[in-house]
């Protein structure tokens, strides 16, 4: 079974569940800026519906499913090479993830960090994050985006 793309690491900082990915993409900067920081952009790989306010203090808002909704106060605002922002589910569950952006001689590598989830959701965003970084990687370079429930599946024995 192929893996698609390095595995992620969960860890630890004192006690915070720290959830962490680097992958490298065949784009330039800009295409994964655009994707991780526009609503069209999340949109094509991410979730159902987003809006970015883009800036310090700006905000998110993602909506997975009518039932799972994303918001948040942008923390780090570096165009093409810093983007992080609070992630609070349904009201609930406060973290933070952030984007840092590197130029590669082959693209740019992205190492995504998601911060402070509880310890019981750490288990399912871990393999979900690998599925919709496969998404980002295939939204950015054109490919088909496959399906996020069959990505999840394929992965979610990796992390077992």
């Amino acid at each position: 079974m192929t893996t698609y793309g390095p595995l992620g690491t969960l860890t630890r900082d004192d006690d915070t569940p720290v959830i962490t990915f680097a992958r490298t993409f065949a784009v330039q900067p800009a295409a994964l800026w655009e994707a991780l920081t526009t609503g069209a952009g999340l949109e094509a790989w991410l979730v159902e519906r987003a809006s970015v306010e883009g800036g310090p203090g700006g905000s998110v808002e993602m909506m997975f499913d009518e039932d799972n909704v994303v918001t948040g106060r942008i923390t780090v605002w570096e165009p093409m090479t810093r983007f992080a922002h609070e992630w609070i589910i349904n009201d609930e569950f406060p973290s933070e993830i952030s984007y840092r952006l590197t130029p590669t001689d082959t693209g740019t590598e992205l190492h995504l960090v998601h911060r402070g989830l509880p310890e019981e959701m750490t288990g399912g965003y871990t393999p979900g994050w690998h599925a919709f970084l496969v998404r980002l990687d295939a939204h950015v370079t054109d490919a088909p985006v496959a399906e996020w429930d069959d990505l999840f599946a394929a992965v979610m024995p990796l992390y077992g």
